[in-house]
């Protein structure tokens, strides 16, 4: 049952990013006048169709892609269906700017998605760190919870007993001790912490362990938080668009300057699998939102690249035709298309079978 259910929520993670990629080159497209023959979801055999006035919209197995056939694209030069299209509906007859906001509006639209998701999260289960150090949870038989420090307490200073040390605490980064701040290489010290409780100050002497994983003195308390409101929500929204887009291109830019070692922590289908499976036994459906926000992220700025086949080549070809007065080649484009495909597909097979790998070891 928790297999069919991860396959479900993959398929609809999957499927909700490509609908709403290719949603936007067939809106752009219908808008400018641009004749649409399929609006297709996924590649392979169909296994639903129906037909519009002018367009059929189609389910196909393979729910890794899709496409809008559009009268006027190379790859649609020998279809029976558009031949007589005018030329004025084709995507050749379109002027410059529309081609372009055509090929970007897919790329627009899962920009779109992700900021979506991320203010809805925000604005429904998003929440900030206070600005004092005030206790929002205890770790369960850690020091705080064994020696008395309680939830809403808020630490005002800390005085190490074996050094006589006395640290005022601002916020709840100032809590965290180790061994170079207090000047001894010890595995234990002991605590005095006073605390602002109930608009009275109380001491707590507690023992804390030092942790070397974290490097500091362990108290077993989390930081107390407050729901974002409307001015958070945005203000967060794009920090994490942000954060999410950055951290894409600095993954670019390994990959092209150490591309042997990048390359092989690439994941594919297979990985997204796993991933969601992960995600959806946490039993939170706001991972869910959080995986399909970074991947629709993801899928728009990889498009963004200038690789035959993806949209920001197709920006380069149209504007490039615009600067020399004529068109760019058939069989040229075509070719270079067909390149980059070729390369799409042997990258996707490759990560494939290190995705593969990883889940057999």
């Amino acid at each position: 049952m928790k297999s069919v259910i991860t396959v479900i929520i993959f398929l609809l993670v999957i499927g909700s990013i490509i609908i709403i990629h290719e949603l936007g080159h067939f809106i752009a497209a219908k808008y400018f006048g641009v004749y649409c023959h399929q609006f297709s979801i996924g590649f392979g055999p169909k296994i639903w169709s129906y037909q519009g006035r002018e367009t059929q919209y189609e389910l196909r197995l393979l729910p890794f892609g899709g496409f809008v056939s559009m009268a006027g694209e190379e790859d649609q030069s020998d279809n029976e269906n558009l031949k007589d299209i005018p030329f004025e509906r084709t995507l050749k007859g379109a002027k410059t700017y529309q081609k372009v906001i055509i090929f970007l509006a897919g790329i627009f639209m899962n920009f779109v998605l992700t900021l979506v998701i991320l203010f809805g999260m925000n604005l429904t289960v998003g929440r900030i760190p206070v600005q004092v150090a005030q206790i929002g949870d205890i770790v369960s038989e850690s020091a705080a919870d064994k020696y008395g420090l309680e939830v809403n307490d808020v630490i005002k200073e800390i005085t190490v007993e074996e050094t006589g040390q006395t640290f005022p605490i601002s916020s709840f980064q100032d809590i965290q001790l180790n061994q170079n701040k207090i000047k001894e290489d010890l595995p234990y010290v002991t605590l005095i912490i006073t605390v602002e409780r109930n608009e009275q100050n109380h001491t707590v002497k507690l023992v804390s362990q030092f942790n070397e994983e974290t490097q500091s003195y362990q108290l077993g308390v989390i930081q107390a938080s407050t729901p974002m409101n409307f001015v958070d929500s945005v203000r967060y929204t794009f920090i994490g668009f942000y954060r999410m887009s950055t951290s894409i291109f600095t993954s670019l830019g390994l990959l092209m300057t150490n591309f042997k070692e990048t390359v092989t922590q690439l994941s594919g289908p297979v990985g997204i699998y796993s991933i969601t499976k992960e995600v959806t036994q946490t039993g939170q459906i706001a991972n869910v939102f959080r995986l399909i926000a970074l991947l629709s992220v993801n899928i728009g700025i990889f498009n963004l690249l200038p690789i035959p086949g993806l949209d920001g080549c197709q920006v380069l070809f149209a504007l490039a035709e615009k600067i020399i007065g004529r068109e760019i080649p058939e069989n040229f484009k075509i070719t270079l298309q067909l390149i980059g495909f070729g390369l799409v597909i042997f990258l996707m097979l490759f990560v494939t079978y290190q995705d593969i790998i990883r889940l057999l070891n």
